[in-house]
């Protein structure tokens, strides 16, 4: 008897395993270029982190089905293995026991990061704050932020205290009516949405608040499960990410 269909069948699960698409969680947070906002509930969503995705996980043979979650929901099902991977997340070292991260030398690898962006306050063209670079002088209230971006901790270290919104458009709105006196954002995602709406009378504040550098991270389980899966698609980035997302572009 041939061999043939013994081998093909001990060969098909795991065909059928890896040809699974990948479960990638998006922050719900996430804003325009990125991810295009309020995608229609039938339409997958879009934006320039998805078409990188998508080129990598081509250039891999791989398939994803993109899902969107609030910041510490996806935190946590990536923690639970009940994602595969999750896009443009910050390195935190908490996380590294939690979730893999492309590494080198014991830290995240910035070589394989999907994108670095810049911070930056935002105020009314009328305010009198100022920012040196260590100080926003003139506050007294909340900086504005995107609910569950990871820059809550940062002003949070800098003696600031914070206020949630929805999305961009919200704190813009916030910050045009002066319920809030600073907002702090990507400089990508703000300058952006003010060019689409020259009606706000908003600036923006030099010098950058910060950068920050953002990686397609996996599960553990995954990454244990598919390392040569994982190590494709991270290898992927440093010549897709100067097309769909280039430093401070």
């Amino acid at each position: 008897m041939s061999r043939l269909p013994i081998v093909l069948a001990c060969l098909c699960p795991l065909s059928l395993s890896a040809a699974e698409p990948l479960r990638v969680g998006i922050s719900d947070a996430l804003t325009s270029p990125y991810m295009i906002e309020d995608p229609a509930a039938d339409s997958p969503p879009r934006g320039r982190a998805i078409d990188l995705a998508r080129s990598a996980l081509s250039r891999c043979g791989l398939d994803a089905r993109f899902l969107r979650q609030p910041g510490k929901r996806l935190v946590q099902n990536l923690e639970l293995d009940r994602l595969d991977g999750a896009l443009l997340l910050s390195y935190q070292p908490p996380r590294r026991g939690l979730m893999a991260y492309p590494m080198r030398n014991g830290q995240a690898d910035p070589s394989r990061r999907m994108a670095t962006f810049d911070y930056a306050f935002y105020i009314r063209d009328d305010s009198d704050l100022s920012w040196n670079g260590t100080r926003l002088r003139g506050l007294e209230g909340p900086v504005g932020i995107n609910r569950g971006w990871s820059i809550e901790r940062d002003l949070q270290e800098l003696g600031l205290r914070v206020e949630n919104g929805n999305a961009v458009s919200d704190n813009f709105a916030k910050l045009q009516a002066g319920r809030i006196q600073a907002y702090a954002v990507h400089r990508q995602a703000g300058d952006l949405y003010l060019r689409h709406h020259p009606e706000l009378k908003i600036r923006r504040l030099s010098p950058p608040l910060l950068s920050k550098t953002y990686y397609w991270v996996f599960s553990r389980g995954y990454a244990h499960r598919h390392p040569r899966q994982t190590e494709c698609l991270w290898r992927q980035l440093p010549r897709l990410r100067a097309a769909y997302l280039p430093d401070n572009g």
